[in-house]
């Protein structure tokens, strides 16, 4: 579980790495602004959504404290408009985002209605579960990744790497630490 000392922690090492209080975690120099610019990033939106389903815990979380189901649009809306002012958006604007998502994520609770795969009924999830959050985010990174590769020239290998380094960043704005996530 991501507390709000972790996500503090957490946040504390992105402004040591930021670009600038004005560039924001990455910059305008960085290889996520390069991708995350590109409008076929939109096009992975429904297919990082359905992946995210995939995870019981996400899915009993989205059908039990979110309006996805009866208002899609709005949540897609929602979802870019969090994730763009964390990657686009001044130092500042990018953090206070990351807390607002964490305080959202803090009162999705619940407890699994039936058993899915390795979790019993009455098991209870949390949306800042590090599982979770990590399951999201990979989700987030790997379709970006994908809908840019399939639509413009792939990126070498090098860039690949930097991409991934730069989404170490992105997921310590969800509270995750570098023993969170895989280094490459």
């Amino acid at each position: 579980m991501v507390s709000e000392h972790d996500l503090e922690l957490a946040l504390d090492q992105v402004r040591a790495n930021a670009a600038g209080p004005v560039a924001g975690v990455f910059g305008p120099c960085s290889v996520t602004w390069r991708i995350d610019r590109e409008a076929v990033i939109f096009l992975g939106a429904g297919r990082a959504l359905l992946l995210q389903l995939a995870h019981p815990w996400v899915a009993a979380a989205i059908a039990g404290h979110s309006k996805t189901f009866t208002d899609p649009i709005g949540r897609f809306h929602r979802t870019f408009d969090v994730v763009f002012t964390m990657v686009f958006g001044s130092l500042d604007r990018a953090l206070a985002s990351s807390r607002q998502l964490h305080r959202r994520h803090g009162m999705i609770v619940g407890e699994m209605l039936e058993a899915v795969g390795p979790f019993a009924a009455g098991s209870r999830y949390c949306a800042n579960d590090i599982a979770a959050l990590r399951w999201v985010h990979a989700t987030l990174v790997e379709t970006a990744l994908m809908a840019h590769d399939l639509v413009l020239p792939p990126l070498p290998w090098e860039e690949r790497e930097r991409y991934w380094a730069e989404s170490r960043s992105f997921g310590a704005l969800f509270g995750l630490t570098a023993g969170d996530l895989p280094e490459n």
